[in-house]
């Protein structure tokens, strides 16, 4: 029993020490690069590991439309951006007060509402007469209108039409006209409310007592 113990410790030492010695003799595995993504730039190094330069790949097609069309994008708020500068300014240089706005709007919009009156009455007119020729034609009967009636029964149809589509014309000017100046006074007081947020308030521009 004792010489089997004896051989056991004699033997398991001399197999660690085989084990260790074969492991020792086989290569060195590399270690593996880790992934790279695509288009991520390729490090090119020497036998030390020092790094010797870096390639960059090419961009891809979609990448180029990508930049292209954010370039684009940048031009056209620049000139957007410019363009509203440009309004700005003159908005600025026509009106001082919120008020004179107010009379503007008020003297161009009377302006179209007199043209659409005048309109209107004209249009009136017209009808009159139309109704004058039409009661006569009807109590002429068969007989009907003279020529030249006629005719200027066929004019003043073909007159009301287009003082009716100018009458309409008119109106949709107004509503513009509305609508600008009301765009220009919203436009004039952001443009001063950030005027005045900019300057700085006097107490606080004022020194300390």
């Amino acid at each position: 029993m004792s010489r089997f113990c004896l051989q056991r410790l004699f033997v398991a030492p001399c197999l660690v020490s085989l084990l260790v010695s074969l492991l020792a003799s086989l290569p060195a595995r590399a270690a593996e690069p880790p992934a790279r993504s695509p288009g991520s730039p390729v490090t090119v190094m020497d036998n030390q590991g020092r790094v010797l330069k870096t390639l960059q790949e090419p961009p891809s097609k979609e990448s180029l439309a990508a930049k292209a069309a954010e370039e684009e994008r940048q031009r056209e708020k620049a000139k957007a951006d410019a363009e509203q500068a440009r309004k700005d300014r003159i908005l600025l240089d026509s009106y001082t007060t919120e008020a004179e706005i107010d009379l503007a709007r008020n003297r161009a919009s009377h302006a179209l509402e007199q043209q659409m009156e005048i309109a209107r009455s004209y249009i009136a007119s017209l009808a009159k007469r139309q109704a004058e020729l039409q009661k006569r034609k009807a109590e002429l009967g068969a007989k009907g209108l003279p020529p030249a009636e006629e005719q200027d029964l066929d004019r003043l149809q073909a007159e009301m039409e287009a003082q009716n589509a100018s009458l309409v014309q008119k109106k949709q000017d107004l509503d513009r006209v509305v609508a600008r100046y009301a765009a220009d006074q919203r436009r004039w007081q952001e443009i001063s409310e950030k005027q005045r947020l900019a300057r700085p308030s006097a107490a606080s521009a004022a020194p300390a007592k």
